[in-house]
């Protein structure tokens, strides 16, 4: 195992169950009871899963896998255009929210949630599995190494706590405690 990816998927594990509780309230069409949750969930998603995890991806995985492993690199590639089609997403949802368009919002959040969930599964089915074949030991070091100094310059020490709190605050708040309990 490799410490670089195996961080990531944790990310991964985060960023899903927050999509989880936004695919939730849109599937039961509760959005309107829900906005300013969403928006919650959207803002979290902007700096989580947009400034903090693909950042991670696009400023240091993806080059030295792509150094590494040659055969992903296309492919690599392709995910960075998937990151500008989730970040596009996540800012309409945003502008739909404070524009009140519920509608909108609701569209824009099904579909982030659609192509989020297409992402990580292929990232962690189809991509990761082969790069971690393919790291050396010491190119894992550094990225970790790299992942831990930005965390700590731009969102702090804390901050896998900080935004593990808000994902069980927000998959409590909205499905209730337990998850299958809730709305949905």
């Amino acid at each position: 195992m490799r410490i670089s990816i195996t961080l990531l998927q944790y990310d991964h594990g985060i960023i899903r169950q927050v999509l989880d509780v936004v695919g939730c309230v849109v599937r039961t069409h509760q959005v309107p009871k829900h906005v300013s949750e969403l928006k919650e969930a959207m803002v979290f998603l902007d700096q989580f899963m947009d400034r903090f995890h693909h950042a991670k991806e696009e400023m240091f995985l993806f080059p030295a896998a792509a150094e590494e492993c040659p055969k992903v690199a296309d492919l690599l590639e392709r995910l960075k255009e998937e990151h500008v089609t989730a970040r596009r997403l996540l800012r309409a949802a945003l502008k739909a929210i404070e524009a009140g368009d519920v509608e909108r919002m609701e569209q824009e959040a099904r579909a982030l949630v659609d192509h989020m969930t297409v992402h990580i599964s292929e990232e962690e089915n189809q991509v990761f599995p082969v790069v971690e074949n393919a790291l050396f030991l010491e190119t894992d070091a550094r990225l970790h190494a790299q992942y831990e100094r930005f965390m700590v310059e731009n969102f702090g020490k804390s901050y896998y706590e900080v935004s593990e709190e808000f994902a069980n605050d927000l998959q409590d708040r909205l499905m209730g405690p337990g998850y299958f309990t809730g709305i949905c």
